[in-house]
């Protein structure tokens, strides 16, 4: 056999065993599962990249770089296609880095013949990298070919992406939708080996960093409370919702029965009136978790936060996502007694919210505690929210679902998918209150969506939600109040005012003041805007933050009679 045979068989290898990642991906990963077309894309970007390097590099310096940042680490995608049907996120990685040393020993010794394997390939690679001649891999030709090749996928997929934005918010200008796309095309990047490992873990280091920071502006924050005394067994659960809005929720009289389960629980109450103060969920939720205000959110930044003020007065807390975590959020949990983020992204089947439900009940313990679960309730894709056996409102447009098939002529195969999300909401906190209930001690939960979505529900055409101007199915949220038996012996005053204050106005900054409130923290309580207080203030008007980061004042009266304008 001829050298250049030789040598042609161990670049052939080499590249064989560099995309043993990629073929992993295609055949687990649950977002190409659904479409041969998608494979191929994905296969075709893949190979692009895999390539770039090697027109600049020559062979064996190629191979060997190739070797330290990308095969060294193919496990690790690998280990994720496995258990969560998709390529290694920022959430797969930090479990990682919070894994300790004796749980990964106890994890290799049980799979010791795939570490084997592992070690053997790295040898093989290794071995013959340091082998190949020492020249470059293409020509000029080929170099040229693939570079144009890079640069048409790469204007394409923006060209696409600006205009399925376009389509979904027309409001928006060229530029902004330019920049939104690019973003988008660089996001593809995310579920491509290596770049995924080293992008999430660049963007890891810049989170910790930032929640470093944050932490060092509050650690000498205090709220001033003191131990809650005369009950030792509260438990007060808040359940973040997303995008989940108020009128296609059966209890608030949708024409659809959506709740079948929550219209029978005894002691749940529904509010008729709830504003968020923010149509996206970065700036949602923090108005949740802290005393920001859409006109006041750096508070968020510089004090400490609901689950904080629960610590100070005694209780336990933990924080449960189903979502990837942003800075704020990040700094909250971690300062939590627990923290539990999974590992799945929002767009993979199988990553259900009533999950959260073993967590709780695996941390429960015979003490005052305070959870926060954040859901992903009705984000988009929303067939992925649910389980099959919840597919009840037909046709939908299935799980192979695009954000390209968001459009006015799929609004009915859409709403049905979002309805059965909201199907699935009400199994979900139906099963939690069930699992509260049945504790027979002193429980309260509360749930509010952050936001809630559009369907075309007016001349506008909005869709979604993060919409630069101000809609009424975006701001007006769902919030319901669960309180056991043991609760209401205990509090039949906050019960009282509950039920009293239903009808009210409200904005979401009610949300702190009410849970301390209601597990009978006082201290820092704002009764005007606590829901268990008599005092509690109807507002005239509510503050929202839009997509566009105005904010807006909007008059009640005008939502009520569907004027939306400033």
């Amino acid at each position: 056999m001829s050298e250049r045979i030789k040598t042609g068989l161990r670049i052939g290898i080499l590249f064989a065993l560099l995309l043993i990642p990629i073929l992993f991906a295609l055949f687990l990963a649950a977002d190409l599962s659904y479409s041969w077309l998608k494979k191929i894309a994905y296969l075709g970007v893949v190979v692009v990249c895999l390539l770039l390097p090697a027109l600049f590099l020559k062979a064996r310096t190629y191979f060997i770089i190739e070797g330290i940042f990308n095969f060294l680490f193919f496990p690790i995608d690998i280990a994720s296609l496995y258990l969560n049907k998709q390529s290694a996120s920022a959430p797969f990685l930090q479990n990682i880095l919070q894994t300790n040393a004796h749980e990964t020993m106890e994890l290799l010794a049980s799979l010791w013949p795939a570490c084997v394997g592992v070690m053997l390939l790295w040898v093989l690679y290794s071995f013959l990298a340091c082998r190949v001649e020492n020249r470059y891999l293409v020509g000029p030709v080929v170099r040229k070919v693939v570079i144009g090749a890079t640069v048409v996928l790469f204007i394409g997929g923006v060209g696409a992406m600006m205009f399925v934005l376009k389509r979904l918010h027309q409001e928006r200008t060229v530029k902004d939708s330019l920049a939104e796309a690019v973003e988008l095309v660089e996001m593809k990047f995310y579920k491509i080996f290596p770049y995924n490992l080293y992008i999430h873990s660049y963007h890891l280091m810049q989170r910790h960093q930032r929640v470093k920071q944050l932490q060092k502006q509050v650690e000498t924050f205090s709220f001033g409370l003191q131990p809650v005394k005369g009950h030792s067994d509260e438990l007060v659960v808040l359940v973040i919702g997303e995008a989940a809005r108020y009128d296609h929720f059966g209890i608030n009289g949708y024409e659809r029965n959506t709740t079948p389960c929550l219209d029978g629980i005894q002691n749940l109450i529904s509010f008729d009136a709830v504003y968020t103060q923010a149509n996206q969920t970065a700036y949602a939720v923090p108005v949740l978790l802290t005393r920001a205000t859409a006109d006041s959110f750096d508070v968020a930044y510089t004090e400490k936060s609901l689950p904080e003020a629960f610590q100070e007065a005694g209780f336990w807390s933990g924080y449960i996502s189903k979502q990837v975590l942003f800075d704020i959020t990040e700094r909250i949990s971690e300062s939590c007694d627990y923290a539990h983020s999974y590992a799945k992204d929002f767009d993979i089947d199988g990553n259900y919210d009533a999950q959260m439900i073993d967590q709780v009940r695996a941390e429960t313990r015979d003490t005052m505690q305070f959870f926060v679960l954040h859901s992903l309730g009705s984000h988009f894709r929303y067939e992925h929210r649910v389980p099959v056996a919840f597919d009840y409102y037909q046709p939908i447009l299935g799980r192979a679902a695009s954000y390209t098939m968001i459009s006015e002529e799929n609004k009915e195969q859409l709403i049905n998918a979002y309805d059965n999300s909201i199907l699935y909401t009400d199994y979900f906190l139906s099963s939690l209150t069930a699992y509260m209930d049945s504790l027979h001690r002193p429980a309260v939960m509360v749930y509010i969506s952050d936001h809630g979505e559009s369907f075309w529900d007016d001349a506008r055409k909005l869709s979604l939600h993060s919409s630069y101007q101000v809609s009424e199915a975006e701001y007006h949220v769902p919030m319901l109040v669960w309180y056991s038996d043991e609760y209401a012996a205990l509090h039949p005053q906050k019960t009282e005012a509950l039920h009293a204050n239903k009808a009210k106005h409200v904005s979401s900054d009610v949300v702190f003041y009410s849970l301390l409130d209601l597990a009978g923290i006082n201290g820092i309580v704002d009764a005007t805007r606590s829901i268990c207080a008599p005092s509690l203030i109807s507002r005239d008007s509510v503050l929202v933050h839009s997509g566009a980061g105005e904010i807006m004042k909007i008059a009640v009266r005008d939502l009520q009679e569907g004027n939306y304008e400033d």
